[in-house]
C-alpha cells in the first residue's frame, strides 16, 4: 500500500508540475518571469501554512534555519529564476530538455556526494527516458547559443544540487518544516529584488492571473514540493530521478487539451514510448535506499 500511495503521490506531483507549462504561456501576458517567481513563492508560503501548519516546527538553532534558507535559494529561487529568465530567450522545447537534464545531474551528484550505487537498469532507464524526451520535442528543437542556454543549465544544476543537499543535510528536520520554511525564508528577498527592479506590474493583476498563480502556488508548489521531499526522504536519488521525465511528457498532454494550436506527431508517440520503457527499466532496477537514522527521525516527525 505504501508503494501504491507513493506512486499516486508522484503522479499527482508530476501532473501539477506538467500543468504549469501551458499555464505559464497565459501568465506571461500579464507579468514578467521574475514577477511570476514572486507570486508563486508568495502563495506557496500562504498555502503551506494552511495545509501543513500542524507539522511545522521552527528549528531553535541558527544553523538549521540557515540551512533551510540556503536550500530554499538553490532549490526554489535560483532554480526557477534561472529557468524563467533562460526560457525568455530560448525556445520552450529547448528549455524543457535542458531543465530536465536534472535527473541525469542529480544521479551523478548522488553518486559522488551520497555514495549511491547506480545499477545498469537504472542507468539504461535514465538514458532511454532522456532520449524519449528529446524525441518528443525534436521537431520544435533549434539551438541558438546565447546566455539563456547557460541560465537553463544553471537552473537544472541548482535543482539537482538542492536535491542532494536535502538528502545530505536536512532529512532530520522534517518534510513539513523544510517545505514550508524554504518558501517563508526566501520570500522577502525575492520581493525586495522584484520591487527594486520594477519586475512586478501591479496594474496588470486581474482575476485570471490570480486564479493561475494561486493554483501554481498551492498545488504545483506547496503540495507538489512536499510530495517531492517526501519521496526523496524515502527513496534514493538514483531510484526515482528518471521518473521525472514524465513531467515534460505530461505537459504535452495537457498542452494538447488547453492550447488548440498544440499538435502531436509520430515523434511524440515514440517519445512517450521511450519514456515509458525508461521508467519501466528504472523500476526493474529499483533498490530501496538503505535505512538511516535520519530517515527514521523524519518519519517520527511527520506522524
Amino acid at each position: 500500500m505504501s508503494k501504491i500511495a507513493d506512486s499516486l503521490a508522484f503522479f499527482a506531483m508530476a501532473s501539477f508540475w506538467a500543468l504549469n507549462y501551458p499555464l505559464v504561456k497565459f501568465v506571461y501576458d500579464y507579468q514578467s518571469p521574475l514577477s511570476l517567481l514572486f507570486f508563486r513563492i508568495l502563495f506557496a508560503t500562504i498555502f503551506s501554512f494552511i495545509f501543513f501548519w500542524r507539522g511545522i516546527k521552527f528549528p531553535r538553532d541558527l544553523k538549521t534555519n540557515l540551512s533551510i534558507m540556503f536550500f530554499g535559494f538553490i532549490n526554489i529561487v535560483f532554480f526557477m529564476g534561472f529557468w524563467f529568465v533562460g526560457e525568455s530567450t530560448e525556445s520552450s522545447s529547448l528549455s524543457s530538455i535542458i531543465i530536465y537534464t536534472y535527473p541525469v545531474i542529480s544521479i551523478v551528484l548522488s553518486a559522488i556526494f551520497l555514495k549511491e550505487k547506480l545499477t545498469f537498469l537504472r542507468a539504461l532507464g535514465t538514458i532511454l527516458g532522456f532520449a524519449g524526451m528529446i524525441l518528443i520535442f525534436i521537431e520544435q528543437l533549434y539551438i541558438k547559443p546565447g546566455i539563456g542556454l547557460f541560465f537553463l543549465i544553471a537552473g537544472a544544476t541548482s535543482w539537482a544540487i538542492g536535491t542532494v543537499y536535502f538528502k545530505k543535510y536536512l532529512l532530520h528536520v522534517g518534510n513539513f518544516t523544510v517545505n514550508s520554511l524554504q518558501f517563508l525564508y526566501t520570500l522577502p528577498f525575492v520581493f525586495l529584488f522584484d520591487l527594486g527592479t520594477g519586475a512586478i506590474n501591479f496594474a496588470a493583476i486581474n482575476l485570471e492571473f490570480l486564479a493561475i498563480v494561486i493554483y501554481m502556488g498551492s498545488l504545483s508548489t506547496s503540495v507538489a514540493y512536499y510530495i517531492y521531499l517526501h519521496l526523496y526522504s524515502k527513496y534514493s536519488v538514483s531510484s526515482i530521478s528518471s521518473y521525472f521525465f514524465a513531467v515534460p511528457a505530461l505537459s504535452i498532454v495537457f498542452g494538447y487539451f488547453l492550447i488548440p494550436s498544440e499538435v502531436t506527431t509520430l515523434f511524440t508517440y515514440f517519445g512517450f514510448g521511450l519514456i515509458s520503457v525508461g521508467i519501466y527499466m528504472s523500476s526493474r532496477g529499483y533498490i530501496s535506499a538503505k535505512p538511516r537514522a535520519a530517515n527514521q527521525a523524519v518519519a517520527d516527525t511527520n506522524k
